[in-house]
């Protein structure tokens, strides 16, 4: 870079280069399952770290954009990326976020930094497939346990969302439409709650099929969406809603249809379920902590971070039963818990070195309002209409769920502002960067 008329000339060779590593490292982390605001505030913040000023970076839906005007010539340098395919991976986010947090503070070479990312991206994953769908599988027992399931319907529920994996994931290879994908998936869980009824008649059969609804549903991108909506991103928020809704809708075809199947042929599935009493709470806790370790082999999460989205997950299930004890309602009692585990992150996520975002999906999975929907199925099935409200209500829990945790990230962030060289120009807290608590404004990273 040289002085030229006053302003800074940028060659152009190395203006490229910057803006394909910044490019690069935002797709990685919006691939595996950050926000869109995070995205953009991690490439205006490498961006300005190299020098490059007068940057314009944005998301809409999978569309990633960045422009450089070089203000010695004007001249201008576009880059884009379209992101059609998200896989949750926790680790390649963690490390990539780590990556980018370590270029903001201290640039370092270009092509060094390209080939970090290179060794990021083509790493192994941390477990084997195989693994993984045995980690939805105990999402499945976890859930069924949190209910009250006994020990069949929890093999039943290990096994049923094992294949719930294993053939959404087979379709998602096939380029299904991934609505068809969530049919498929919806009804297998009443298929084998019939074959346990089958199996043990005194069973609660019908526990199978919400373990496999808290198993799908685990994987809707609801909190995104929701961090999206309120960072002032309306139109990929949007559609990242509409997706969930889309997925929930094919879950709710599934699981209906092959109820009223089951029906026609004399099982008719419900669920009598009752207030957990306090001695019933270790179970409960036991049964969070299953579905969390579940998740968190399911989206590879860092080794580091598994003890503290355990603790985190067990903490979010006792707040959530205390606040139904004290009669709050199940909204009101899921957006408690997760303000709560919101300010837990704060302090637990930089100890493992690990994104907030990342800590906090986790450990609030065991509330995912798979009781609530399948109840509203099985009214709407009757031709009730309170079915409807139902499924408002399933929606209002997952909302609240994902705006009580991202309101306590905001108002921590709003008084220690941990990112502040960012330069963002949003309203919401970051959420895929590592949080770093400080109340003095960071000075001007150097330039290369």
């Amino acid at each position: 870079m040289s002085e030229h008329t006053g302003a800074i000339q940028i060659d152009a060779l190395y203006a490229r280069a910057v803006l394909d590593l910044t490019m690069r490292l935002a797709e990685v982390i919006f691939a595996a399952g950050a926000g869109a605001e995070d995205a953009v505030a991690a490439m205006q913040g490498v961006t300005r770290a190299y020098g490059l000023k007068g940057i314009d970076a944005d998301i809409t839906h999978t569309l990633i954009t960045l422009t450089f005007e070089n203000p010695a010539t004007h001249d201008t340098i576009s880059r884009s990326r379209n992101v059609k395919f998200r896989n949750l991976d926790y680790t390649k986010l963690s490390e990539t976020s780590e990556l980018i947090a370590e270029l903001i503070e201290s640039p370092m070479d270009v092509a060094v930094a390209r080939k970090r990312l290179a060794t990021i991206v083509s790493s192994k994953p941390l477990v084997s497939v195989f693994v993984r769908r045995l980690g939805w599988s105990l999402v499945g027992a976890g859930a069924a346990l949190l209910l009250g399931g006994g020990v069949t319907v929890m093999i039943a529920a290990f096994i049923a969302t094992f294949f719930v994996d294993l053939l959404t994931s087979a379709l998602a290879h096939r380029k299904v439409p991934v609505f068809y994908q969530t049919v498929v998936g919806g009804a297998i869980g009443p298929v084998a709650a019939a074959i346990v009824h089958l199996i043990d008649p005194g069973a609660n059969p019908s526990l199978v099929v919400v373990a496999t609804i808290i198993m799908l549903l685990a994987g809707v991108t609801i909190f995104g969406a929701v961090h999206d909506t309120l960072s002032g991103f309306y139109i990929t928020g949007t559609a990242r809603l509409v997706e969930a809704v889309l997925i929930t809708a094919g879950l709710v075809t599934g699981v209906a249809g092959a109820t009223a199947i089951l029906a026609r042929l004399g099982l008719r599935l419900r669920i009598d379920f009752n207030i957990p009493s306090l001695f019933e709470l270790p179970i409960l806790l036991l049964a969070a902590v299953v579905i969390v370790i579940g998740f968190s082999l399911a989206v590879q999460m860092p080794w580091r971070a598994l003890w503290v989205v355990c603790v985190l997950g067990a903490l979010a299930e006792f707040f959530y039963q205390a606040g139904i004890i004290a009669d709050l309602g199940q909204v009101w009692a899921s957006a408690a818990s997760a303000f709560l585990i919101g300010l837990f992150a704060t302090v637990a996520a930089p100890l493992v070195r690990t994104p907030p975002f990342v800590v906090i999906v986790s450990a609030l999975v065991p509330l995912v309002p798979g009781l609530i929907l399948f109840n509203s199925l099985m009214q709407v099935a009757d031709g009730d209409v309170n079915g409807l409200m139902g499924m408002l209500a399933a929606a209002s829990v997952a909302v609240a769920l994902a705006a009580g945790a991202i309101l306590a990230q905001y108002l921590v962030q709003y008084v220690w502002g941990p990112a502040r060289n960012l330069q963002r120009r949003f309203v919401g807290p970051i959420m895929a960067l590592p949080l770093r608590l400080t109340r003095a404004a960071r000075t001007t990273v150097k330039r290369t």
